[in-house]
């Protein structure tokens, strides 16, 4: 099969694209960057040059693929605007551009987010049937994403993973560096529940949403089998990088002055700004957790890796790399 995929130079993305190569299949990838390409294999992978506004375009074209992947997208910003921007506007001219197309996709796959159902009640994961609850613009923009793509004229599915962890991702990799360190921080009184996948367990599911027929117009979670929680996290962080860790308590109240801080020097620049409101809500909550149980069933899926598996692979992987 030929698949499209934004996002293909990313953390998932670039995971996605190897395995699919690996499966025999072909790819081609939207890039903004030449330089980040260099990751994707090397074999029966197409470049076409743009970005999430290049969809805007009316002559854009997108060679002909039986599947889309839409996996890029805006995490974090210091323009809360960008949140529905690139996460919600930038969907609607995906498929405005499909539609100008000669060719229609056998299938569309969205990359939502556990932003989009809202944080859980603790020891009570979500499932597909909660209502949806986003604390924030993130979430919300993801929410409207999946809201629209109902009413487009081909078939999707969409999916909301909890954190995921491996090799490559810049998330992960601060992770590793402040237990690398011995340290690690929480929100004090609030040790937070969390679903979590790795990223290979994550790109699993979403080949299985693409290839069967009864994904079509489905939402699924996707995590682990267990939870665990933020301190929990950390000690496997610190065990993976052979750390004892320190637990570093951080009041609510100065959290949100951290918040403030950053917003400020947001301003002056952009990469000392890394902690912004929607990262605040997300870690003032006690539980995120979501339930996998109805892709498992569907879709015969089950995930291989626990968080114990999940941060030694990753640790080696980027040991690997020179960067711990």
């Amino acid at each position: 099969m030929k698949f499209f995929i934004t996002g293909a130079t990313g953390f998932i993305g670039s995971h996605l694209c190897h395995q699919l190569i690996n499966e025999g299949h072909e790819i081609v990838a939207l890039i903004r960057s030449p330089e980040k390409a260099k990751k994707l294999p090397e074999r029966n992978v197409e470049l076409i040059q743009g970005d999430l506004l290049s969809f805007k375009n009316d002559d854009y074209n997108i060679p002909e693929c039986d599947v889309v992947i839409h996996l890029a997208g805006v995490t974090t910003s210091i323009n809360e605007a960008d949140y529905f921007k690139y996460n919600f506007d930038a969907v609607m001219d995906l498929v405005e551009c499909l539609n100008r197309q000669s060719w229609k996709p056998k299938r569309f796959v969205f990359a939502s987010s556990l932003a989009a159902g809202g944080p859980s009640e603790p020891n009570k994961p979500l499932t597909e049937k909660d209502v949806p609850k986003p604390i924030e613009l993130y979430g919300q923009a993801k929410l409207k994403a999946e809201e629209f793509l109902k009413t487009v004229p081909f078939p999707v599915t969409s999916f909301r993973p909890a954190i995921v962890l491996g090799t490559g991702d810049e998330y992960s990799l601060t992770l590793f560096k402040m237990a690398k360190k011995g340290l690690g921080i929480k929100v004090a009184g609030i040790n937070q529940q969390i679903s979590y996948i790795d990223v290979d367990d994550l790109n699993d599911a979403i080949i299985k949403m693409c290839m069967e027929e009864s994904a079509e117009s489905k939402c699924y979670f996707v995590s682990y089998k267990e939870h665990t929680d933020l301190q929990t996290l950390w000690y496997t962080l610190g065990k993976a990088v052979n750390r004892k860790m320190l637990m570093i308590h951080i009041p609510k109240f100065m959290l949100f002055q951290l918040t403030l801080f950053s917003s400020l020097l947001s301003k002056v620049s952009p990469a000392l700004g890394k902690l912004d409101r929607k990262q605040y809500e997300q870690m003032i909550q006690p539980s995120f957790l979501c339930s996998s149980e109805k892709l498992q069933k569907e879709l015969s899926w089950q995930p291989k890796y626990d968080v114990y598996e999940m941060t030694r692979r990753a640790a080696i992987g980027y040991k690997k790399l020179g960067m711990l």
